[in-house]
């Protein structure tokens, strides 16, 4: 019987996080971060295959083919606040999304251009456009709580602490615990700096900076892939980290670092989840809640796209 109901389980998540009361990064002690522990590993884990067909239910494939292509084709071509999209993105027939700025870009434009970039991978390989009338071009330029990029841009009033809520506000994603995190997945981060970014996550590492196909008690944080650096082409813009909880100090990694990250099993500080297919997008939209009026304003002192070897 237990063989039985292990994959319902398995089959449906844990619901996302219900918004409480204001978390003050401002009253956490480094005392306090350094002593907090990591997870236990799972004591179930899949092991990994090279061959191994990805999972339908979820979008990690064309996430991943997304970073490829804009890592290949636009990376490095600088960091910038007050920049969107490396490039204009067709929105199939429906129009252009224009970029701003480009090829310049930031975090959370990055994470959208990467979702972005998958619909666009996806339908080509694919030939299912549909993935373009779940939201309208609208969408991805307005920043009202009824615009994806207004969740994406991170704000606590729309119940949006990162691209990862961003997704299950919309129906198109699910949260998934860090140590289950599989690359392709979205991450947002808080420091012990009291800044923060968004990323698409890549890998576990350990600390010498080896990437580990699951999570495990060597684990001291991941790489990933998103925007940040210098203006300069060549020193910013779409590249790859290593970040470092803050718990292990900041060691010697093969490439850039971002230390000081804060762990946390609080999807305020440490948001996570996954995209799903877009068979499996569910239609669930946000609605405007009583008293919750406007748009979404970037926080630009605490995206500036600053990371430890910069």
């Amino acid at each position: 019987m237990i063989k039985l109901l292990l994959p319902l389980f398995l089959l449906f998540p844990s619901g996302s996080y219900a918004a409480g009361p204001a978390f003050a990064l401002d009253t956490v002690r480094l005392e306090t971060l350094g002593e907090l522990a990591l997870p236990l590993p799972p004591p179930v884990t899949v092991p990994l295959r090279e061959n191994a067909r990805p999972d339908e239910r979820y979008f990690n494939a064309y996430v991943l083919k997304a970073v490829d292509y804009l890592n290949g084709k636009y990376g490095l071509l600088g960091y910038d606040i007050n920049s969107i999209l490396t490039h204009d993105i067709k929105y199939h027939t429906f129009g252009t999304i224009t970029a701003r700025h480009a090829p310049l870009t930031m975090c959370v434009a990055a994470q959208m251009e990467v979702i972005l970039t998958a619909f666009e991978l996806y339908a080509k390989e694919t030939g299912d456009y549909s993935v373009y009338n779940y939201l309208p071009k609208r969408s991805f330029e307005g920043l009202a709580v009824t615009d994806l990029k207004g969740h994406i841009w991170v704000n606590p009033d729309f119940n949006s602490d990162g691209t990862a809520d961003a997704l299950i506000n919309f129906g198109m994603g699910e949260r998934r615990a860090f140590e289950n995190l599989k690359p392709g997945d979205f991450v947002n981060i808080n420091r012990t700096t009291k800044t923060g970014h968004a990323v698409t996550f890549i890998s576990f590492i350990n600390q010498t900076g080896k990437l580990l196909a699951k999570y495990d008690s060597s684990v001291v944080g991941f790489k990933y892939f998103s925007s940040q650096g210098k203006a300069q082409a060549g020193e910013g813009g779409f590249d790859y980290r290593y970040a470092v909880f803050s718990k292990f100090g900041c060691p010697e990694m093969p490439y850039k670092r971002d230390c000081n990250v804060i762990y946390s099993a609080d999807q305020r500080m440490l948001n996570t989840g996954t995209m799903l297919s877009p068979k499996f997008w569910t239609g669930v939209m946000p609605r405007p809640a009583p008293g919750v009026h406007g748009e979404t304003v970037l926080d630009r002192e605490f995206f500036n796209g600053v990371t430890t070897d910069d």
